[in-house]
């Protein structure tokens, strides 16, 4: 039983992810920032899915899914040519 709520937890954070609010994806773009961030939680994801196979494949998407998102912060510059 609780396996299943873990599954839905996961499903309800990888369907919400694109819409949080730009502050928070850059605070998640800041988990995969560094190389050792990114080898840290590829251990962790290799350790889920010796656990857990359907957890961490779900994981594994959550992961990916953090990589790809694009952060368009202009950390207060203005384009000097428009």
């Amino acid at each position: 039983m609780i396996h299943y709520l873990i599954y839905l937890f996961v499903i309800l954070i990888i369907a919400f992810l694109p819409k949080t609010s730009d502050k928070n994806k850059v605070r998640l773009s800041l988990l995969t920032n560094s190389t050792i961030n990114k080898l840290l939680l590829l251990l962790f994801l290799l350790f889920i899915i010796l656990e857990d196979y359907t957890l961490g494949v779900l994981v594994m998407i959550l992961y990916f899914i953090i990589l790809t998102q694009k952060i368009d912060s202009n950390e207060g510059f203005q384009n000097y040519f428009l």
